[in-house]
């Protein structure tokens, strides 16, 4: 008859049936299992959101890399295009700049010191 008592009660309800000088040793033990039972359930819920935000932060990174991509194609074209106007125009002989003048670079006049 107590057996049939005993798997008919919750644990809750055990625990509290049972004396409190069985119970006083593993207080601390109990409590302790408490609180890693309530870090965890933050941890998981830190992760959670962390994964969540991780989720946005790489969708963002993915709009932002195809923009680059299509940005990119279309500054090869750009690029192309320039690239064979180029080659159409005649090309002009550069004059030396003002600092190849004063240094003597090529093409330019050599200053002599008196």
């Amino acid at each position: 008859m107590a057996l049939e008592n005993i798997t008919n009660m919750t644990s809750s309800e055990f625990l509290n049936s049972l004396p409190p000088q069985l119970l006083a040793p593993f207080e601390k033990l109990i409590t302790i299992l408490q609180v890693a039972g309530i870090v965890l359930l933050i941890y998981i819920l830190i992760l959670l959101i962390k994964g969540i935000l991780g989720w946005r932060r790489n969708m963002r990174i993915d709009k932002t890399y195809e923009a680059v991509l299509e940005i990119n194609e279309k500054l090869d074209e750009l690029l192309n295009r320039a690239a064979k106007k180029e080659k159409k125009s005649e090309k002009q002989e550069k004059t030396p700049g003002f600092f190849a003048g004063l240094f003597g670079k090529k093409g330019s006049k050599k200053r002599k010191l008196k």
